[in-house]
């Protein structure tokens, strides 16, 4: 049977890299200044301490004054790295002003619980253990070697301050480390609860948040199998790795043989596993956990099952990298998978009710369209046509006004085509985005006279909803080139890349001599900001103004 393990809060701190603005920089540095400047006072006021290297212990105590007064002059700003080493500065001062005074006796020995302190709040328990550790240590070997001989040696008051500064030490440690995990929890439960961008879709929910757990736990490979309650069931996964780009991808769908390897395990079962825990065993658990081990190619991973009230079943696999000692909390796990079905509802919540209220909108404009736009131009069409005939075949005008005649019969076309989209709201595959693309840019060509170059691949996969957000921007990209300028050629480039669907719309520019005016294009970077990505304007240098588009996909 596969080992369950569950460590403590300490434990899992030791290996998750904390946060360094846990604890205020500010106010660490003025309670250093307090320290040292009271230290100095309290030797000043009663001179029996030190009663040795008097002159050099003064000296020593006012540069350390003075360094921590700079730190706390700089803590105002970005953290430097001094403020990363400063612990192990003070640890370094202690033991240095507890050899130059009363060595076990002295007043110095508290410097250390200050240093262990910051140590444990500003890096966690593994910072907080080594330097608790490095205190003890200087401390057992400068109290005794450097304690006076006069007066007789105190073996007691040596031993129990050893004692203390370890066991208070660990204590600290711990405590530091408990915190910085709990709030680098709350804070990954409070990113995978809130929705990002609700508008791209389910997919780009549970890829990103696959994402934030790859970071969390420092992992190889996350994956998630999911079985949707469908006539018949459909099987996917979705995984997010640390040894490609991009990252995440869409989702893959798999056969049913293979989804039974993956979702062998029982339903309610959330475990970690390693291979040399059940070396030996047998039955159909054992057997699951080996069989999916070498699916991995790993040698542990941890696992929780996942499930929508919508009837969706799967399971989480984090896979840690094979260099890593990182021991993964399986009762937070489960909370984790937990938090991230419950963002999956709300997005697709959220689609729905957009749907269903922009539905009825559609469905008015759909009408609109007809009534206001498609009727008048059947008349155009009819008026077109009865000119056209009594011009004549021979007449020098009959050529330009069938031009205009087909012209308009395109633009019915074209918007009974557009509100019959609207009633039934079909959204555009990725696949079609590249043909939707090359015939917009071949109906630029014919109606307008400006030649379109159309770049991209044709087998990029992309979202529905992405893809049509996209085919937007190029038809407004498009339209500005003719609108805006008198360029005959233009291009379009389609790239997705690094979990990022790039555009480029193009053309010629015809600025002759002096700097090209400069500008944003309102519409475009509305809508590329809305979905989460960025838009900017490009002159190159071979003369061509470029509209950029980055949107995640």
């Amino acid at each position: 049977m596969a080992a369950i393990e569950q460590p403590t809060l300490a434990h899992e701190q030791a290996y998750s890299p904390p946060r360094l603005d846990t604890v205020d920089a500010r106010m660490v540095a003025l309670m250093r200044c307090v320290l040292t400047i009271s230290g100095l006072a309290i030797i000043w006021i009663d001179p029996t301490e030190p009663a040795r290297f008097v002159g050099l212990t003064y000296g020593s105590l006012v540069v350390y004054c003075v360094w921590s007064l700079a730190l706390f002059a700089s803590a105002g700003r970005a953290i430097p790295t001094i403020h990363r080493y400063a612990p192990w500065i003070d640890i370094a001062c202690a033991a240095y002003l507890v050899a130059l005074s009363q060595g076990t006796s002295s007043v110095f020995f508290f410097i250390f619980l200050f240093a262990v302190l910051v140590a444990s709040f500003s890096r966690g328990y593994r910072e907080g253990m080594w330097a608790t550790t490095v205190s003890t240590v200087l401390f057992i070997f400068v109290g005794f070697f450097f304690t006076p001989a006069e007066p007789e040696f105190e073996l007691n008051r040596y031993l129990i301050r050893t004692i203390y500064l370890f066991a208070l030490g660990w204590m600290i440690a711990y405590w530091g480390g408990r915190e910085i995990t709990l709030k680098r929890r709350l804070t990954i439960l409070q990113e995978i609860s809130s929705q990002w961008n609700p508008r791209l879709g389910v997919d780009r929910t549970i890829a990103l948040n696959l994402e934030r757990l790859l970071d969390f736990f420092s992992a190889a490979e996350c994956i998630i199998v999911l079985r949707r309650p469908t006539n018949p069931p459909g099987y996917f996964t979705y995984s997010a790795s640390n040894r490609k780009v991009p990252r995440s991808s869409l989702p893959n769908e798999i056969s049913e043989s293979a989804a039974s390897v993956l979702l062998a395990l029982p339903e309610s079962l959330a475990t970690s596993y390693h291979s040399r825990s059940i070396e030996g065993s047998r039955g159909p658990i054992a057997e699951g956990f080996a069989k999916l081990g070498n699916l991995f190619d790993a040698e542990r991973f941890t696992t929780a099952p996942y499930k929508q009230r919508d009837g969706t079943l799967g399971r989480l696999f984090v896979i840690p990298s094979p260099d890593s000692n990182t021991t993964i909390d399986v009762d937070f796990l489960t909370q984790l998978v937990s938090a991230i079905s419950q963002a999956v509802e709300n997005t697709q919540l959220t689609d729905e009710l957009v749907l269903k209220a922009a539905e009825h909108e559609r469905f008015r404009i759909s009408l609109d369209i007809h009534d206001t736009t498609v009727q008048p131009y059947i008349g155009l069409k009819l008026g077109l046509d009865a000119l056209h005939r009594e011009a004549g075949e021979h007449n020098p005008l009959s050529r330009r006004i069938g031009e205009l005649l087909e012209m308009a019969s395109m633009t019915i076309r074209d918007l009974r085509g557009y509100a019959t989209a609207l009633r039934e709201k079909a959204p555009m595959s990725g696949a079609a985005l590249m043909a939707a693309v090359r015939e917009q840019a071949e109906r630029f060509n014919r109606f307008y006279g400006v030649e379109v170059e159309v770049q991209g691949d044709s087998e990029m996969r992309v979202g529905a909803q992405v893809a049509a957000e996209a085919f937007r921007i190029i038809s407004e990209g498009l339209s500005n080139v003719l609108r805006h300028t008198s360029a005959r050629k233009a291009f379009v480039r389609v790239q997705a890349r690094d979990g990022w669907l790039q555009l480029a719309i193009g053309n010629e520019s015809a600025h002759s001599g002096g700097s090209p005016r400069s500008f944003t294009p309102r519409s475009i970077n509305e809508r590329a900001l809305s979905l989460g990505g960025t838009s900017f304007v490009e002159n190159s240098e071979d003369g061509h103004t470029i509209v950029h588009v980055s949107i995640p996909t």
